[in-house]
């Protein structure tokens, strides 16, 4: 970890009481937090009809902090494909490529990130929401980036303005082997999703690399894994900090939608035994911890996964802590970082 690129993932969460303003004022103050502390990617996921998420139209809030920083790379973890036409979502990253340079990063992923009636309301149709019609649709949206579509392809007509030659450094995001191995087929990086994934991080990365084509995009695989944090040096404000966003995962394991968790609440809360050995087993392979600890599982992941890149999904329940878990895993880095490399830059 003393060398490796580091990466931040955000939902612009938004706190008890709180207002979509705020959360998204506190992404953007995140960034720029992550961008002085020496970061070198920071991306906003995509979620719809999640009252305590604000990160439901990452192209917008993409522009927003990119304006608002200068040298970290901007992108989202990610944009959810099936939610959107591939023309776009060419057109939206050629665009903000073309207002910032080789500064965006376009993860896509497969899933829709909400439930199936939300998904349909963003569609407006049930097509091209099955999992076996990704593939097409990521081979669309690079074609509309890069051009070289098949001549049976209906979509070779059309051209993206801006797109076409206006492709931002493009990844494959993925929680299974299905998105390993599209992943691989298509030369793509991939970053696993070990935040909320962790039982299949290993075997999908093996998939990857096992599966990988050399492509238009790398010549080798790349990897990166998406980890948990919460960090202070006192275990106590760890525990504070990193409850709510604990209980508000149950609840979604249960079918609820995620509402905003005060610390207050989330203290006063009688988690059940299967519940507090589930928050155990999931926070064993999270960087959830004192400094000591968040190293020591850092490198321990990092040995297991042997990923080229880690991104922290900073999950405290504050800003000033999501700050300070930031500041620590910083701290833990060699004076001089590796930069992130350019992998999918093609004229």
């Amino acid at each position: 970890m003393k060398t490796l690129p580091i990466n931040v993932l955000d939902l612009a969460a938004r706190l008890a009481g709180g207002t979509n303003a705020e959360a998204v004022a506190g992404s953007i103050r995140l960034a720029q937090a992550a961008e002085n502390l020496g970061y070198d990617r920071f991306w906003v996921a995509e979620h719809h009809n999640m009252p305590a998420i604000a990160s439901s139209a990452p192209p917008v809030l993409i522009a927003g902090i990119a304006a608002r920083t200068e040298r970290i790379r901007v992108g989202s973890g990610g944009v959810m494909l099936p939610n959107h036409a591939p023309l776009v979502v060419a057109e939206q990253f050629g665009t903000l490529r073309a207002l910032y340079g080789d500064r965006i990063d376009l993860g896509i992923g497969r899933a829709p990130g909400t439930d199936g009636a939300t998904a349909m309301a963003l569609r407006r149709s049930t097509e091209g929401l099955g999992v076996d019609d990704f593939p097409q649709q990521l081979v669309d949206l690079i074609g509309f980036f890069h051009g070289g579509m098949d001549e049976a392809n209906p979509m070779r007509t059309i051209t993206a303005y801006p797109g076409l030659g206006d492709a931002p450094q493009m990844w494959l995001l993925g929680s299974s082997g299905f998105s390993a191995q599209v992943a691989a087929a298509l030369g793509l990086p991939f970053a696993f999703a070990h935040h909320f994934a962790g039982e299949n991080t290993e075997a999908a990365l093996a998939i990857y690399r096992e599966r990988f084509e050399p492509s238009r995009f790398l010549t080798a695989p790349h990897t990166m894994i998406a980890v948990g944090l919460v960090s202070d040096d006192d275990p106590e404000v760890v525990r504070r900090e990193s409850l709510p966003g604990l209980l508000t995962f149950l609840r979604m394991r249960q079918g609820q939608k995620p509402e905003p968790v005060s610390i207050a609440e989330a203290l006063a809360y009688e988690f059940s035994p299967p519940e507090r050995d589930f928050i155990e087993a999931r926070n064993r392979r999270q960087a959830v911890g004192t400094p000591a600890e968040v190293d020591a599982k850092l490198t321990a992941l990092l040995e297991s996964t042997g990923a080229d890149e880690l991104m922290l999904s900073s999950q405290a329940s504050t800003l000033a802590g999501r700050i300070r878990s930031l500041e620590i895993v910083a701290a833990l880095r060699a004076p001089a970082p590796a930069p992130a490399p350019a992998l999918a830059r093609v004229p």
